[in-house]
């Protein structure tokens, strides 16, 4: 009867220790999955910032340079308004210390072609303006779509 209790006795120790064993192995196991899923969510995280970081600096970029754009673009047309206001100012004038019928003709006809001409120039002039403000404004989102932009 001891020799049963001895194996009876060694067979639970040498379970207990087995299952020890495999609980060892399963707290590693679980531990290790932990650590990975972790390190897994940290990375994605700091991705996650870092796209969000490179996203808003683009935004914030572009909304300066449209601004700028803007302004700059408003400049221009200002410009050519004061430009345009002057030459009428003069044509006026002009036309008012007029001669004859004829004189008027002329100082009219001669308006009209300014017109024309100064208007084409500041037409291409304002597109020329608006094409070089238009490439400053959408650089910070074509350089994060490109993946060129730096955090």
């Amino acid at each position: 009867m001891a020799t049963a209790k001895n194996k009876s006795a060694k067979a639970a120790t040498e379970a207990t220790a087995a299952t020890k064993s495999a609980l060892n192995s399963i707290q590693e196991n679980v531990s290790e999955r932990a650590s990975a899923a972790r390190e897994q969510i940290t990375t994605s995280v700091e991705t996650v910032r870092e796209t969000g970081t490179k996203t808003a600096g683009a935004a914030v970029d572009f909304g300066k340079a449209y601004y700028s754009g803007l302004s700059v673009l408003g400049q221009t047309i200002w410009g050519f308004g004061q430009e345009v206001y002057g030459e009428v100012t003069n044509h006026a004038q002009k036309t008012m210390q007029a001669k004859s019928l004829s004189d008027v003709a002329s100082l009219q006809a001669a308006f009209v072609q300014t017109r024309i001409e100064t208007s084409a120039a500041h037409s291409k002039e304002f597109i020329d303006v608006a094409r070089e403000e238009t490439e400053k404004t959408m650089k910070p989102i074509i350089e994060l779509l490109d993946g060129k932009r730096a955090a």
